[in-house]
């Protein structure tokens, strides 16, 4: 029998907002998405003037945006899309921090003209923004890469093979050049670990940052105003999992950084929204027997493409209404014309699985939707939310086909 993990509602409500919206839906919990911006908030309330930078990549769902906006965060951008996005939604006044690469002049521009903390990922980009603004920003960052320094994980991997930050001596430099053309208040930044679920971890990485920090007065005469530590926060996705102490976190960053006196901010994301997402899926036909029993339902892998670009990556599964039931190990397909298009392999699932049955699948709250596609002109899924009340509300259509069509009608 498979282990089993809970669901934040009663299998009724995903039955009826089946029924109301249609399926495949991804379905976000409000109340467990407050629930996490707040833990994070009270994590590094020690801080002064603490601020998490929502990461707009893991849900760029604006009434998502919103609830996170109502918690006090900011917001996280790495694109012109979602300044853009945050900007039509009026969710600017708590802060943007804008850490991008490889980026064109008109994109710092937008940023400069919507107040957004610019924190640069190479140094030769100080002299871009420079021109492109006439003179720096008063509030700058640069984004740091330990290199050897720093080990990171399955997901963001090794950091001396990322295309992500500076050298420390890079980073140094651009400290240098940036008090020179008078910027106030400088801050380093670094991202070196994805879902990670070890408070060590984020203590190291402060730990590298003070040290830097420190270097970068003694060497540069460079008071660091503020140090971004990143981002992280990991999810259990696997149902025999304990969930991050998100207090232990906040404990280790003070540890390192505590008596230094500065805010010290986040850019937290999957945790907030992660575990309070879901895909809601219909099995399309009884279990189908080849070489192999396969489960087929009514989405694709193109609405969680991470389960193929991320080679660690689990979803739990529930099939409404048969938890109890005695177990078999199949897989889980979509219709996609590919055969990576295999969902889940050899997953334990119930033996009495038929048309008809409602799937959901777990965690889908950062990374599932925000990475969705349209290969083989697949539909991506709609999103509802559910409100503390149990209500529920559509705050994102499902794709059409003449949505797909859009931009080459006429042409």
């Amino acid at each position: 029998m498979a282990v089993n993990k809970d669901l934040p509602f009663q299998s009724d409500l995903f039955h009826e907002i089946a029924e109301t919206y249609e399926t495949p839906v991804f379905v976000y919990d409000e109340e467990g998405i407050r629930t996490n911006a707040r833990a994070v908030n009270d994590a590094f309330s020690w801080s002064p003037d603490y601020r998490n930078y929502f990461a707009v990549k893991a849900t760029p769902t604006p009434a998502i945006l919103r609830v996170i906006y109502q918690e006090n965060m900011g917001f996280d951008c790495s694109s012109r899309g979602e300044l853009v996005m945050v900007k039509q939604e009026g969710l600017t006044e708590q802060g943007l921090f804008y850490t991008s690469n490889n980026t064109p002049d008109e994109d710092y521009q937008l940023a400069a003209e919507m107040d957004s903390l610019i924190n640069i990922d190479k140094f030769p980009y100080l002299e871009q923004v420079r021109k492109v603004l006439g003179k720096l920003p008063n509030t700058m960052a640069i984004r740091y890469n330990p290199g050897e320094l720093k080990e990171g994980n399955d997901i963001i991997g090794n950091p001396k093979e990322s295309k992500f930050g500076a050298t420390d001596y890079q980073v140094l430099s651009a400290l240098r050049n940036m008090k020179e053309y008078g910027v106030g208040r400088i801050g380093l930044h670094t991202m070196v670990v994805s879902n990670e679920k070890n408070p060590n971890s984020f203590r190291d990485t402060a730990r590298l940052l003070k040290n830097l920090a420190d270097r970068a007065l003694t060497e540069q005469g460079v008071e660091v105003s503020f140090i971004n530590v990143g981002g992280g926060l990991g999810v259990a996705y696997h149902p025999d999992e304990n969930p991050i102490n998100v207090a232990a976190v906040g404990e280790a960053v003070q540890s390192q950084l505590g008596d230094m006196g500065i805010p010290i901010l986040t850019e937290h994301g999957r945790y907030i929204t992660g575990p309070n997402g879901y895909l809601l899926t219909r099995v399309m036909h009884d279990i189908q027997e080849t070489y192999e029993p396969y489960v087929e339902v009514d989405t694709s892998i193109n609405n969680m493409a991470r389960l193929a670009t991320v080679s660690a990556a689990y979803h739990h599964i529930n099939i409404l209404g048969k938890d109890n039931d005695s177990t078999r190990l199949m897989n889980v397909t979509g219709s996609m014309c590919a055969n990576t298009d295999k969902m889940f392999k050899k997953r334990e699932l119930p033996t009495t699985i038929e048309a008809g049955d409602l799937m959901v699948i777990q965690d889908a709250g950062a990374h599932s939707r925000a990475n969705s596609h349209n290969y083989n002109f697949k539909l991506r899924a709609g999103e509802v939310l559910v409100r503390p009340d149990g209500s529920h509300l559509l705050i994102r259509r499902h794709e059409t086909i003449e949505d797909l069509f859009a931009t080459t009608k006429g042409l």
